[in-house]
C-alpha cells in the first residue's frame, strides 16, 4: 500500500550524518553520497540519495543489504516499529497509518510490535549467544576486554550483575536460527566486542555490542555500537524501575551502570541506548510514575536536542547535565558521581 506520509521535506541525509560522515560521490539520482554503514561497518559502502526521483530520500548498504526511507532507517537504527518512527521523525501521531511496510496495513494505532517483547526463538538465541559471551570475558580471551572494562571504573560486581560478556570474533548468524526468517534474509551480524544484554521480566529484549574500533574506523566514523536484530526497543535496567524511586535517565549502558555503582540507591539508572530510543508508551508509563527523572544525556548538541523530548512528555523531568561528554566519563575523570546525583535531587 503506498504510504500517505509525505517525505520530500525530510532532510535524511542529515539524519544519517548524525550517525556516520558521509561525503558526497556522484551525481546519480539527483545526488549521491557515500560513507561508512552504521549498522554493519562497512567501509564507504552506504549509499545514499537525499533528492532521490522518487522525493523520499533512499539508503542503501552495499554490504548487508538495508535499505529504504527515513523512516525505514529509524526502524532498523533503534528497533522501533513503524509507528514510532514517524512519531520520533515528528511526521504525526503514528495511529492507522498505511505505508510500503511488511506490517499489516489495519489499525496500527492499536498494537505497536515493539512493547512486545521479541519471539521466543530469539529469545532463546540471544540467551545462548549472551551466555556463552560471559564465559569468554573471564577467560584468557576476554583479558583486554575485561581490563577496557575495568578501566571504564566498572567493578566485578557490576559487571557480574549486568551479565555483560565479550563476543572474540565476528559472525554472521543465520536469520532463521533467531526466528527471523520472516522479517528478514540478511545474516545477524554479531561483531567482535563487549556485549550487552537488555532484560525485562526475566526476558532479554535486546543486545547491544560495543565494538572495539581502531583508528582507522574512529576516523571513518564507524558505528560503536551495533545492535542484535530482531531486538525491541527497550529501557535498559527497567525492572529496577519503581514507583516511589526517582530515575536517573542515560544514553548509554557504561553511564546507567556507573551511576548504579556510585548511586544506586538514590536513583535507578535506565538508559535509551540512543538519543531516540525508549520512545514507547511502555516506557513512558513507568517513567512516568518516578517522582523525578533527571535527563542526564550527553553534553552535546544531540544530547541537549533530545533531552528536550523528555521535558515535554513528563512533567516531572529536569534536564542534569554531565559537567562534559556523560556520566561514565566524568567518573573516569575523577567527579564524584554521588555527590552529582545528590545536586540533581
Amino acid at each position: 500500500m503506498k504510504s500517505v506520509i509525505d517525505l520530500s521535506s525530510l532532510d535524511i541525509l542529515s539524519l544519517i550524518g548524525r550517525d556516520t560522515k558521509l561525503k558526497r560521490l556522484a551525481g546519480t539520482n539527483n545526488g549521491e553520497y557515500a560513507g561508512p554503514c552504521p549498522f554493519c561497518g562497512g567501509h564507504d559502502r552506504l549509499r545514499v540519495w537525499p533528492h532521490h526521483p522518487s522525493r523520499r530520500g533512499r539508503f542503501w548498504c552495499r554490504v548487508c543489504g538495508r535499505k529504504g526511507d527515513a523512516i525505514d532507517y529509524v526502524r532498523e537504527r533503534d528497533g522501533v516499529s513503524f509507528e514510532q518512527a514517524v512519531v520520533m521523525l515528528g511526521l504525526r501521531d503514528g495511529n492507522c497509518i498505511s505505508h510500503n511496510t511488511d506490517e499489516p496495513a489495519v489499525h496500527r494505532g492499536t498494537r505497536t510490535p515493539n512493547s512486545s517483547p521479541p519471539t521466543a526463538s530469539w529469545k532463546e538465541r540471544a540467551a545462548g549467544f549472551v551466555g556463552e559471551c560471559r564465559s569468554h570475558l573471564w577467560a584468557p580471551e576476554g583479558e583486554r576486554a575485561l581490563s577496557w572494562l575495568w578501566g571504564r571504573g566498572l567493578s566485578e560486581k557490576v559487571i557480574g550483575e549486568a551479565q555483560l560478556g565479550y563476543n572474540p570474533l565476528d559472525r554472521w548468524d543465520r536469520a532463521d536460527h533467531w526466528g527471523l526468517q520472516g522479517e528478514r534474509t540478511n545474516p545477524v551480524w554479531l561483531p567482535r566486542g563487549i556485549v550487552i544484554p537488555w532484560h525485562f521480566e526475566g526476558a532479554i529484549w535486546r543486545v547491544n555490542i560495543r565494538r572495539p574500533l581502531t583508528w582507522k574506523q574512529v576516523k571513518g566514523r564507524e558505528s560503536k555500537y551495533v545492535q542484535a536484530a530482531g531486538g525491541r526497543n527497550g529501557l535498559y535496567n527497567a525492572d529496577l524501575l519503581a514507583s516511589a524511586r526517582p530515575v536517573l535517565l542515560c544514553e548509554g549502558e557504561l553511564d546507567a551502570l556507573t551511576v548504579l555503582q556510585h548511586a544506586g540507591d538514590l536513583v535507578v539508572p535506565v538508559a535509551t541506548g540512543s538519543t531516540g530510543g525508549s520512545r514507547c508508551t511502555r516506557w513512558l508509563a513507568r517513567l512516568a510514575l518516578s517522582p523525578v527523572v533527571l535527563v542526564a544525556y550527553d553534553a552535546d548538541v544531540p544530547g541537549e536536542k533530545a533531552a528536550h523530548y523528555w521535558l515535554e512528555i513528563l512533567p516531572q523531568a529536569k534536564r542534569w547535565r554531565p559537567f562534559w561528554e556523560d556520566a561514565n566519563a566524568m567518573a573516569q575523570g575523577g567527579i564524584d558521581i554521588r555527590a552529582w546525583v545528590m545536586a540533581g535531587l
